[in-house]
């Protein structure tokens, strides 16, 4: 399902408690806000790679015997409300999430291995 905001120059003209609210178009309409005032969110992603200043270049990944494989990458959420940030920054939120994130990479690390091995 879409969801939607705000515009920027739209929020001076609601209450605070929507200027950073990510709500389905029915919500919205529900409100009584007309779709011009609005603009579709995107969804939780991730952008990979990270810029190479030196090199003048993004780069998605990079590799040292020292180190071995590193990725870059960000993950990327639309904030529903000015709190959500502070969720995410205290900790468990994030740790949960790393958690999830670490259980795939094991698995994907484990068949990587298997793969080769065969």
């Amino acid at each position: 399902m879409k969801k939607y905001r705000l515009k920027k120059e739209a929020v001076p003209f609601f209450k605070e408690k929507y200027a950073t609210a990510i709500y389905s178009f029915d919500t919205w309409e529900s409100l009584q806000v007309d779709t011009i005032a609005l603009e579709e969110v995107e969804e939780c992603f991730i952008s990979y790679g990270h810029s190479d200043i030196e090199n003048k270049m993004a780069s998605l990944a990079g590799w040292s015997a020292e180190d071995g494989q590193r990725f870059h990458f960000t993950l990327n959420f639309p904030s529903m409300k000015y709190g959500e940030h502070d969720k995410f920054t205290n900790g468990k939120s994030v740790r949960e999430m790393m958690d999830a994130i670490q259980t795939q990479l094991d698995y994907y690390y484990t068949q990587l291995n298997n793969d080769y091995e065969d």
